[in-house]
């Protein structure tokens, strides 16, 4: 549940630097702390082995829109606690940007190649919650809540990476502003509200110093819309469609529409208090003038779905509400506009959502991509406005918390997708994956940029698609180490030079493969249950952040939701308070320790651990000292080993849920006595270090070349049965070892390995011999193990690929297979014979 008192903190800081826009403004008491992880640029995908920013941090959900590029906060202006309205702006040159209002100031983002959003320049603004920003031939005008009159800023440089504050006007009465309106074709700007503000009128004749030419203070305009009439009954007139009421818009809300051709004499042409009208916030015209769209900030109340207002304004003077529609959300509905029949809503917690408004009193969602994944409810986050007239057809919006998005809407230029579906099991061999990359209409592919990315654990690789003709196309899959993972996308540009990738989160959200016959998942948890874990050892030096399993609450570094889909719970690094600061709840003077229960892994041939991981330590001066380190033991916690270690730098340390996959024999033998241990640290300077777990699986790889037991052990004179194992696969290539080893062998005694093509089960000396002739032996080892008295401590192990590539014997090739047994010297032997037998295994050689 939501803290009121923090609410109210917050509302008592931020009124000392903020006016307030109408009493008891939502957004003041809905504050959230601003998102400062990483963001997202599709332009990272194209170069997998540089700085990447990751689409996939918060979970976000969308359906037929791609996310191009996301800048957050701190990636736009630094000290920006919140983002506000946004627009857009196109260069003589063409090139196109985003214009993005913030607490302190005004970003200017180039936007031409959309996959990789640029910030070129901001202005410093008075501080406050609200912005609004408007652009007119080569000059930006931003206003504010905050004061400070209107900022006019020049553009005409900004190509060159330079915009410029040109001049400050402060007539027409009190400094601050609620919006802007600007209607271009006529050359005048709005300022709307600001205290109990209607219309001020200004001229854009010259368009470096707009000149105040006339008011209209009858009542408080929250929005206003101002368009120029070409045909029809009000052809030559400007009209202003306003939102607003009396009492700063509370009392008799709705919409008036009026007549500002003559800013001397502006005449009220309607009036229309729609029905459930409870403020009347914003509203766009259509294309062809005959309907007016309206989005209230206040009717959905916490119930009932998001409602937009259908007005028909055919008869200015006559205004009707036709209809009410709705979608599936229950978010405030905050800024709309239309182009052609698209109606593209920016509807807080639920995101941009995109109607077709074909039937233009009935439009139906399309699309929508969610900025705040947590929930719909009717609360002030979430996205604040967008802007979708961009002659590229790109989209931007801006987020309170989360700064500014680019997203395509609609069929991508490139669809890329998979049409035999994306293989989770890869052939260690390699193999050909099928890709089909069409164009849309206009659009088409640039020629040699057709690409598969891909990650075996030593770094990002790149090859060429090969083409199958038409729009199909051949991923060549390269050949890997059979239990392995590989990460791995594809994608391609189209010819203006965006990038389209398929899966669209790459190249930290990735197809993950394995090499390997098939993969069982033996064991999840999902950690909604206590399962045998273990937070703290007494060797932990943390003060604070100790390891909880709990619902997280959220902080600017730590997640706030877990990483299961149906799920609330998981491990974290401290009880945050709800929507705490990046210094509450974090780890702080040394490390703290979580320990995993215990696995039995000596049944398997090719075990893997996999699990979700969050590490966070990009906040404050001191970001990116500390690491987050995770080790493997299979001796029960007597000795470690690491497996990974996250930071203190790089694209995994800024948030977000991560999947890691631990092939087991890499690091350790597997037993029965395997765990895991995960040390979040914040040793050096007190610096905001959280982590969290959730989501481990225990899975088992089955390899072509993966050895399978059989046979009977001889037990011998200690009363042990000598059990033969291999680590890794048989193969005629691989520079990994295939270990063929034993143990509860004899201490101190010799051994040798021999093997055949064929199995066996006859009597032999006392035991099986589990290997049929011919057989051929191999180099004599001995056992080690107690260097007094005899028991079953001894072992063998011996590197059967190295015998296999060293040419010895040539029936050691690609397909044959091979039968091992391991014979052992015991000379107390009740049979008689001297000899211990081990049990048998039996494995084909791999490429």
């Amino acid at each position: 549940m939501l803290n009121r008192g923090w609410f109210v903190a917050c509302a008592l800081v931020f009124a000392a630097s903020s006016a307030l826009a109408h009493e008891d403004d939502g957004k003041i008491l809905d504050r959230r702390p601003p998102y400062r992880g990483a963001g997202f640029t599709r332009a990272s995908a194209a170069n997998p082995g540089g700085t990447q920013k990751s689409i996939n941090l918060l979970g976000f959900q969308a359906s037929g829109i791609e996310l191009l590029s996301w800048l957050p906060l701190s990636d736009l202006k630094p000290g920006a606690d919140n983002a506000n309205s946004c627009w857009g702006y196109v260069s003589p040159s063409g090139r196109e940007y985003g214009i993005i209002g913030l607490s302190n100031g005004t970003a200017f983002v180039e936007i031409t190649n959309p996959g990789n959003a640029t910030v070129v320049a901001t202005i410093t603004g008075p501080t406050s919650l609200w912005r609004d920003v408007k652009t007119y031939q080569t000059y930006c005008y931003a206003i504010s809540e905050g004061g400070g009159g209107i900022q006019v800023m020049d553009l005409s440089q900004i190509d060159a990476g330079v915009v410029t504050l040109a001049n400050t006007v402060t007539t027409g009465g009190d400094l601050a502003t609620h919006t802007l309106a600007l209607d271009a074709q006529s050359g005048f700007l709005y300022r709307a509200g600001g205290v109990d503000n209607g219309l001020r009128i200004y001229s854009l004749a010259n368009p470096a110093n707009p000149t105040l030419v006339g008011q209209w203070q009858t009542k408080y305009v929250h929005e206003a819309s101002v368009f120029t009439y070409t045909s029809g009954t009000y052809a030559g007139k400007q009209i202003a469609f306003c939102c607003g009421g009396y009492n700063n818009g509370w009392n008799s809300t709705g919409l008036d529409i009026l007549d500002v051709t003559n800013k001397s004499n502006i005449v009220v042409l309607g009036h229309l208090s729609y029905s459930g009208a409870q403020y009347c916030h914003q509203g766009w015209l259509s294309d062809d003038k005959q309907y007016f769209y309206i989005d209230d900030e206040f009717d959905e109340g916490g119930v009932g779905f998001t409602k937009t207002y259908v007005i028909k304004v055919t008869n200015l003077s006559a205004p009707q509400h036709v209809n009410t529609f709705t979608n599936s959300s229950t978010a405030i509905g905050h800024n709309l506009y239309t182009r052609g029949n698209r109606l593209y809503a920016a509807n807080y917690r639920a995101g941009l959502r995109v109607f077709d408004k074909t039937n233009q009193t009935s439009p139906v969602e399309i699309a929508y991509f969610d900025t705040w994944p947590d929930d719909d409810d009717a609360h002030f986050n979430g996205l604040w406005n967008n802007y979708p007239f961009f002659p590229s057809n790109v989209v931007i919006g801006s987020d309170i918390e989360k700064g500014l998005f680019v997203w395509w809407v609609g069929a991508p230029q490139l669809a890329v997708s998979f049409p035999n579906n994306y293989p989770t099991i890869l052939d260690p061999a390699g193999q050909s994956v099928t890709v089909k990359i069409t164009p849309a209409a206009g659009s088409s592919v640039l020629a040699g940029s057709e690409t598969l990315y891909f990650d075996d654990g030593s770094g990002w690789q790149t090859a060429p698609l090969t083409s199958l003709g038409g729009d199909l196309y051949d991923a060549a899959i390269p050949a890997g180490e059979c239990a392995k993972a590989l990460r791995w996308y594809v994608g391609a540009k189209s010819q203006n030079g965006w990038d389209w990738i398929e899966p669209q989160g790459s190249p930290l959200a990735p197809v993950t493969s394995f090499y390997a016959g098939s993969v069982t998942v033996a064991a999840t948890d999902e950690l909604e249950a206590p399962s045998g874990w273990t937070a703290g050892d007494p060797a932990d030096t943390a003060t604070n952040g100790i390891w909880i399993r709990m619902d997280p609450a959220g902080s600017p570094n730590q997640t706030d939701n877990d990483h299961t889909s149906n799920g609330t719970l998981c491990w974290v690094t401290g009880a945050t308070p709800p929507f705490g600061s990046a210094n509450q709840g974090d780890v702080d003077g040394g490390f703290t320790t979580l320990y995993s229960p215990l696995y039995d892994l000596s049944t398997f041939a090719e075990p893997a651990i996999s699990y979700w991981r969050w590490f966070h330590n990009a906040i404050g001066p001191f970001k990116h000292e500390d690491v987050f380190t995770i080790q493997i033991s299979n001796d029960d916690g007597a000795s470690w080993t690491t497996v990974e270690t996250v930071g203190p730098n790089g694209p995994e340390t800024a948030g977000g849920w991560f999947l890691h996959v631990v092939r087991v024999a890499d690091f350790v033998a597997p037993t029965s006595t395997v765990r895991l241990r995960f040390i979040a640290d914040d040793s050096l300077n007190d610096s905001a270090v959280e982590a969290a777990i959730d989501d481990l699986q225990v899975l088992e790889l089955a390899c072509p070349g993966t050895p399978q037991l059989y046979c009977t052990p001889k037990v011998n004179s200690q009363g042990c049965a000598p059990a033969i194992s291999g680590v890794g696969f048989a193969s005629a290539s691989s520079p990994q070892p295939f270990l063929v080893g034993a143990s509860n062998v004899l201490n101190k005694k010799n051994g040798l390995l021999f093997y055949g093509s064929s199995t066996l089960g006859a009597a032999f000396q006392g035991g099986t011999l589990c290997v049929a002739l011919p057989i051929t032996r191999t180099s004599l080892q001995a056992s080690g193990g107690s260097a007094s008295g005899t028991d079953c401590t001894g072992t063998y192990s011996y590197d059967l690929n190295a015998w296999i590539q060293g040419g010895a014997d040539p029936s050691l090739v690609a397909g044959a297979q091979v039968c091992c047994q391991y014979w052992a010297r015991d000379p107390q032997d009740p049979s008689g014979f001297a000899t211990s037998l081990s049990n048998a295994l039996k494995v084909t050689i791999e490429p």
